[in-house]
């Protein structure tokens, strides 16, 4: 059957029409996505969004310039880059948080997600974290503060502290985990 034929029934409410469309085009755009945003999981749920979008708003699109095929490759390619634009945001906006050193053990240690992410830009996350940084052992929490809000290297903050740049490391290693474990404990 014709897409464009489909699509005429879709804007009349047809859901059996509706179901055909997607699953003609689904596959193509979660390919499509996944080139883009290289990962097929949130390819996947962009290429959904699309189709949910599509069925919310059927009677207010007007296809006259291309076809319905067409249309939903395009809203795919644009939901893509709001996707990469908001995670290149997401992502800058918390790199201020801890000092790049830290981001690296995380992600080597951890692993590093976009759930760490969401959880790290939320006010109430920022309030847990200064908590947990509160509880810390002061020559922890000082080391720590050091390499956040100062955005001091190991090397300045054990030459400031006459320490090893080893127990600096180490020091904020301890502080990141207890980060970590607190915020793993609030929302298991």
């Amino acid at each position: 059957m014709n897409i464009d034929k489909l699509w005429k029934k879709i804007q009349q409410g047809d859901t059996t029409a509706f179901e055909l469309l997607y699953h003609i085009l689904y596959k193509g755009l979660c390919q499509y996505a996944s080139q883009l945003i290289k990962d097929r999981h949130d390819a996947e749920e962009v290429v959904q969004d699309v189709f949910v979008n599509i069925w919310n708003k059927r009677k207010e699109i007007v296809s006259q310039d291309m076809s319905i095929r067409n249309y939903c490759y395009r809203l795919v390619h644009n939901q893509c880059l709001d996707a990469l634009r908001r995670y290149n945001t997401r992502r800058a906006s918390f790199v201020h948080l801890l000092p790049s050193e830290a981001w690296v053990k995380i992600s080597e240690t951890y692993g590093f997600d976009e759930f760490i992410v969401e959880r790290l830009e939320s006010e109430d996350t920022e309030k847990k974290i200064r908590q947990i940084v509160g509880k810390l052992p002061v020559k922890c929490r000082e080391i720590f503060n050091m390499s956040r809000f100062e955005n001091m290297s190991n090397e300045e903050i054990a030459s400031k502290l006459k320490l090893s740049e080893n127990t600096v490391k180490t020091q904020i290693y301890r502080a990141l985990q207890k980060i970590k474990d607190g915020l793993n404990d609030e929302h298991t």
